[in-house]
């Protein structure tokens, strides 16, 4: 990927959060900035039921002892200060690039509340930092989402639950 073209990396996370979804059988949407602050609108295959996914992408999100911890890393912007939804959901792309033509994509479904409970306003850059603990929780799960459609009683309470790894009571991290 061409570098200083940050609209083709966030194209890229947000084509392969699309293909992800339409390849299991959902109607994947992506709203082209016509949405403000969701870039991918997902359908349960009757059309009953939405899901808004926030696609944030990074070339290399992984960061060995970062901030003395082993986390994948992305900027998310002032919007996510304070907006928790449980149908809103992010999706962290790691592009994971490797010698500027390889790519092995992985991404990570994460609610929205874990976002919001990281993200503060005094942060001087809206970072949201994703602990290596909760990567299994989240990792190409993409079986949450029909379970989230289905009402799943275990699913709602992920959405619903803040785990301590995603909030300040969980690590402390100085105004990023």
């Amino acid at each position: 990927m061409p570098r200083g073209r940050t609209q083709f990396v966030g194209l890229a996370g947000q084509y392969y959060v699309a293909y992800c979804l339409t390849v299991r059988g959902y109607h994947a949407t992506i709203t082209a900035g016509n949405v403000p602050d969701v870039d991918v609108l997902v359908a349960s295959p009757d059309g009953s039921r939405l899901l808004s996914l926030q696609v944030k992408t990074s070339t290399w999100a992984h960061r060995t002892k970062h901030y003395v911890k082993n986390v994948r890393q992305w900027d998310v912007g002032q919007s996510a200060v304070g907006r928790s939804n449980d149908n809103l959901w992010y999706a962290f792309v790691d592009l994971r690039e490797q010698s500027g033509s390889t790519w092995n994509p992985v991404a990570y479904l994460v609610p929205s509340g874990w976002v919001s409970a990281l993200v503060q306003k005094d942060f001087s850059r809206k970072v949201y930092f994703f602990r290596h603990e909760l990567w299994p929780l989240c990792e190409e799960r993409w079986d949450r989402v029909q379970k989230y459609f289905d009402s799943d009683p275990d699913t709602l309470e992920w959405v619903g639950t803040i785990p301590k790894e995603s909030s300040q009571t969980g690590w402390h991290v100085e105004g990023v």
